[in-house]
C-alpha cells in the first residue's frame, strides 16, 4: 500500500536525484564551474548559482519550520537570491549544503511516522490556515523541479549540455 511517507520519498528522489520525467535538481547542477553558475543571461535575470542560493535558503525555512521553528518570512523574503562571485569553493561550498540539505530531507523523512505527515506543521497549529507537513514538503520538492528547470535552460543558454 503506498503511504504518504512514501509518497513523499519517492517525490523528494524524482525531484533532486532520480531521472524521471525531467532532469532532477542534483543533475541540474551537476559539473557547473563557479563561472557558469554565476553567469546571467541579462543584469536583471538571476544566474544558477543565485537559484541555488535561493532553494538552498527555502529548504532551510521548511526544515526550520518543520523542527517547530518557524524563520520570520519577511526576513527570508528580504535576504532572497544574493549575488554570487566566481569562488570555485564557495560554489562547491553550496552544492554540498544542497546536497546535504537533500540528506537531512530524506533522514527526516525516513524517521518520521506515516501518520505524523496528516499533521500540522508545529510552527502554525494555532495559526488560522494551518499547514499540513504533507503539503509543505510537496510544495518544497516540487519547488525543486521548478528550479532545476530554470538552470537546466540557463544552462543550455550558455551552450552546456545537460549533466547525465
Amino acid at each position: 500500500m503506498l503511504t504518504v511517507k512514501a509518497l513523499l520519498l519517492d517525490h523528494l528522489e524524482q525531484t533532486y536525484k532520480k531521472e524521471g520525467w525531467y532532469p532532477p535538481l542534483e543533475m541540474a547542477v551537476k559539473g557547473l564551474t563557479a563561472e557558469q553558475a554565476a553567469w546571467k543571461p541579462s543584469p536583471e535575470r538571476h544566474s544558477i548559482w543565485q537559484i541555488v542560493r535561493h532553494v538552498i535558503h527555502w529548504k532551510r525555512g521548511v526544515l526550520q519550520s518543520w523542527a517547530g521553528d518557524p524563520p520570520d518570512y519577511e526576513v527570508m523574503t528580504r535576504d532572497d537570491w544574493p549575488e554570487a562571485s566566481i569562488d570555485q569553493a564557495a560554489w562547491d561550498s553550496d552544492v554540498r549544503a544542497l546536497n546535504e540539505l537533500y540528506d537531512e530531507f530524506h533522514r527526516r523523512l525516513e524517521s518520521a511516522a506515516d501518520e505524523d505527515m496528516q499533521g500540522s506543521l508545529k510552527a502554525y497549529q494555532q495559526s488560522p490556515r494551518p499547514a499540513q507537513i504533507a503539503k509543505r514538503l510537496s510544495a518544497v520538492f516540487a519547488h525543486d523541479a521548478y528550479h532545476a528547470g530554470q538552470i537546466q535552460y540557463v544552462r543550455a543558454l550558455q551552450g552546456i549540455p545537460a549533466a547525465e
